[in-house]
């Protein structure tokens, strides 16, 4: 129960967070200036934003602002991570499939034919929202990487160690990491706390707003929501960014997809038609 409520912001929909989150700061303001007023009842003081209150609130919210920037930009470095493995698994999957071609015809197509069958794989998975289907998709993928690295040893057992096979064991070596990596860098987030521990402070922080800006009542009622609705808006881009499938902002496979029909062409370029046969040459 605890670890389904810490998991929260990766299981509800972002449509859904930011109107919570912007409510609950709404509502935390308003309960701030209640709060102020009472007590400036109790003290007999209509004082409004003192020195010392704008003092507390500018640390507050420079606190605040320097978690989102950090959190936005360690969310930013993970979606340009997942964009630099995909372009490198693209470029091992071309280099390859151009070093195949080194073999002799048969050894190639072969070779070509399952890597052809091992992207297309790849990019279904990569294409998939998170659930049962996705995790079956990239198991089909690392069971079709197999027959690719009993191809890649056999050219290694049947060579002369010569640079086509040193070559090969170090394209397929790339594939197989690029691969392990990004299936890794897709489950890396922000931890649920670390989100939990932004919100309340965002919140906390509406609530002091809403404190030091009692005394202006609803003079700045209009841009401390629109202060609010900013925040709540930079903590849903922070969530789509650290969400690889379910999110707005993905890493475009358009790459990865080109080489992949590309691969495919060739195999099916290498294994040619079957040619028609010829009739016997006529005897003199």
């Amino acid at each position: 129960m605890t670890g389904d409520i810490l998991d929260a912001f990766w299981t509800w929909s972002i449509i859904a967070v930011v109107p919570l989150l912007l409510l609950a700061m709404v509502g935390a303001h308003e309960l701030g200036m209640r709060l102020h007023a009472r007590l400036m009842r109790k003290a007999g003081d209509d004082a409004g934003l003192g020195s010392d209150e704008g003092f507390i609130l500018s640390g507050v919210l420079g606190l605040l602002a320097l978690l989102m920037g950090f959190s936005f930009s360690m969310a930013l470095n993970r979606l340009e991570d997942r964009r630099d493995l995909m372009l490198q698994e693209t470029s091992a999957i071309g280099y390859l499939a151009m070093l195949a071609d080194g073999l002799s015809p048969e050894p190639a197509r072969s070779l070509k034919a399952d890597l052809a069958a091992y992207g297309a794989a790849r990019l279904a998975a990569a294409q998939m929202p998170d659930g049962p289907e996705r995790l079956a998709a990239e198991q089909k993928a690392a069971d079709l990487r197999e027959p690719i690295a009993d191809k890649v040893r056999a050219a290694l057992r049947e060579g002369a160690a010569g640079p086509l096979e040193v070559a090969l064991a170090g394209a397929y070596d790339t594939v197989e990491d690029t691969a392990v990596r990004r299936q890794a860098l897709l489950q890396a987030h922000l931890p649920p706390r670390v989100l939990w521990l932004l919100a309340a402070y965002a919140i906390i922080s509406a609530a002091m707003l809403g404190y030091a800006l009692a005394g202006a009542r609803a003079r700045h009622r209009v841009a401390s929501t629109t202060l609010y609705l900013l925040v709540s808006l930079a903590f849903g881009v922070i969530l789509d960014l650290d969400r690889p499938r379910a999110g707005a902002i993905v890493v475009d496979q358009t790459p990865f997809a080109r080489t992949v029909e590309a691969v495919e062409r060739e195999a099916i370029a290498v294994e040619g038609p079957s040619a028609p046969p010829q009739p016997p040459a006529a005897r003199p």
